[in-house]
């Protein structure tokens, strides 16, 4: 009551206050152009008053499997028949990159039927991804249905599971030809889908991969570069890739792993105790 201040401990100057300008000041960028916007830039939006922002379109993409093998994941497969894994299992990848997706279905191996469902999913889709038939059989006509609809930008590549991909570019809108095989589809799809989801929707690609030590050998001698599923563990002192041994057509061994590790063409695979980068799924 005298006008005194009582000090109980010391206080450097300008502790406790925030300055005019110290978070964000004319001329600062908060977000720049590609950002995609999570609860964090939301928040310093908010901050700033900022209500609407310009934003793109989400990517819409359109799935079409093909093959008379073909039959819905709710039916018994017949003897000679298949579920069709790789519509779920591409909706959900695609999702899990932010798009919103389209599901055709099966369409069986006929030109006029899988031409005619091309030409709805690119009418209606920013791009397509379409599985089975990309091979050099007499019924794999995915290569001439995409020929006659737009530019054939490659098809084949020196990669193993994935060998008979096919990339077209009809207008401006992409096609990929997967494998039929799920296993193939999905790790084609994880390497060629970030970059081209990126590009139309003005993002940078970003891979943050993991060093790991092998557990066992993988051989690779097939002038092929060679994409492999991992499992991760850690034994204490690394962390170790232990390959999920299967071929391209099998599914559940994707499930159990963690991420792939690819080995360059013409190398002679990969040596147990060998460091690779492991490229997870998650990421």
């Amino acid at each position: 009551g005298d006008g005194t201040v009582g000090i109980t401990k010391p206080a450097a100057p300008g502790m406790n206050i925030i300055y005019r300008g110290d978070d964000v000041y004319p001329g600062k960028p908060v977000l720049k152009r590609g950002k995609v916007l999570s609860a964090r830039h939301i928040g310093a939006l908010a901050a700033m008053g900022m209500c609407e922002v310009p934003v793109y379109e989400r990517i819409r993409v359109g799935i079409i499997s093909t093959g008379d093998e073909l039959v819905e994941v709710e039916k018994t497969p017949a003897a000679g028949q298949i579920r069709d894994v790789n519509t779920a299992m591409l909706a959900a990848l695609c999702r899990e990159m932010g798009c919103d997706t389209v599901e055709y279905g099966i369409v069986r191996d006929e030109e006029k039927l899988i031409g005619s469902m091309l030409d709805r999913a690119l009418n209606e889709c920013h791009m397509v991804l379409m599985s089975g038939g990309s091979s050099v059989g007499e019924k794999d006509a995915a290569c001439r249905i995409m020929a006659a609809r737009g530019e054939i930008l490659f098809h084949g590549i020196a990669m193993k599971p994935g060998k008979p991909t096919i990339l077209c570019k009809s207008g401006k809108k992409p096609v990929i030809g997967l494998p039929g095989h799920p296993g193939a589809a999905f790790l084609v799809s994880r390497l060629l889908l970030p970059q081209l989801l990126c590009s139309i929707g003005g993002r940078k690609v970003r891979r943050y991969p993991v060093q790991a030590r092998l557990a066992e050998p993988v051989s690779a001698n097939h002038g092929r570069a060679q994409c492999t599923a991992v499992k991760l563990m850690d034994n204490g002192e690394n962390v170790v890739a232990v390959p999920a041994r299967g071929q391209s057509g099998l599914i559940t061994n994707l499930a159990y792993s963690d991420g792939f590790f690819c080995i360059p063409r013409d190398t002679e695979g990969a040596a147990a105790g060998e460091t690779v980068q492991v490229y997870l799924y998650d990421n």
